[in-house]
């Protein structure tokens, strides 16, 4: 596991787009959305990475206005592997050294099972925006 550098944008980017999670219906939330040097150097972004260096899944914590697991992708082909549990629990130990207590997540309806197996719980839903035409699940995480 490895801090994003805003060099890693382009590929975080196409990580996230080829995410078989957003294809369909929920494609659009992701069609004008790219990650930028800018959010990789103001987030905590953090990637993990196969043996040849290339990011299999990464995640971002923002501050601002609230603490927030901002984004959380594997690939495809990591998934069931354990790699979203072991993120996870690097997210929230990363979470807890920059002094976040709580954490909030709006969760991908299909993501909702996993961040309740890892402690997370359903506190509200989010309504649909112009962006996402569904409702999704409002999670709080206790971090310590």
């Amino acid at each position: 596991m490895r801090r994003a550098q805003p060099s890693d944008a382009d590929a975080l980017t196409a990580l996230m787009k080829a995410s078989s999670a957003y294809q369909g219906d929920y494609a659009v939330i992701l069609a004008n959305y790219a990650i930028d040097a800018a959010q990789i150097t103001r987030d905590h972004i953090y990637i993990a990475t196969d043996d040849d260096g290339r990011p299999t899944a990464f995640y971002s914590i923002t501050t601002d206005p609230e603490p927030e697991l901002d984004l959380m992708f594997v690939v495809d082909a990591a998934q069931g592997t354990g790699l979203g549990r072991d993120l996870f629990a690097h997210m929230r130990r990363v979470a807890a050294q920059i002094g976040i207590g709580d954490l909030k997540i709006v969760s991908h309806p299909p993501a909702l099972g996993f961040y309740l197996r890892q402690g997370a719980a359903r506190v509200g839903t989010m309504p649909p925006t112009p962006t996402a035409a569904w409702e999704r699940p409002i999670l709080r995480l206790a971090v310590a």
